[in-house]
């Protein structure tokens, strides 16, 4: 009854958020740029809480966390992570890493971005509880280039 309960609340994986802005077709993050990570615009059904009662029991689901594996073999887990906003750059230009959850690519290529959102779905009733762990992923393309400056005098 329980599994039931899960499959109606309909649980998704989060939205993967990623700066620098990694959407469209001409976009593309830099060698040594940190990259932030974050669960964009996070919803009862992407991060939860989210509660169901039916037939006696009740179930309540929400993210425990998100483990990133960001496609160079760099693998880490983090929580809903901070949303990168305009202007969030040191007094010379550069970028500041993620407070809270991020990564920073060394080499140039195109990697393969994998989120998995670890739902923990908690249940009760008839006189019994227990969790059913939900693991839901979601994968973005990343492409990673290398920017050299040549001085001309």
């Amino acid at each position: 009854m329980a599994r039931l309960l899960v499959a109606r609340v309909q649980l998704k994986p989060i939205t993967v958020g990623i700066t620098p802005l990694a959407k469209g077709p001409n976009s593309m993050g830099l060698v040594g740029l940190p990259v932030w990570l974050w669960a964009d615009d996070p919803s009862a059904t992407t991060w939860g809480p989210v509660t169901i009662t039916a037939g006696g029991m009740s179930l309540t689901a929400r993210v425990s966390s998100v483990s990133w594996d960001m496609g160079d073999g760099a693998k880490f887990s983090c929580g809903k992570g901070t949303e990168w906003k305009r202007g969030m750059v040191k007094a010379d230009g550069s970028a500041y890493p993620s407070p809270t959850c991020g990564h920073t690519y060394s080499k140039q290529g195109t990697y393969t971005i994998t989120a998995t959102s670890h739902w923990v779905a908690h249940w009760s009733g008839y006189g019994e509880s227990g969790d059913i762990p939900v693991p839901l992923s979601t994968s973005y393309r990343y492409v990673v280039a290398e920017l050299q400056a040549i001085r001309v005098r």
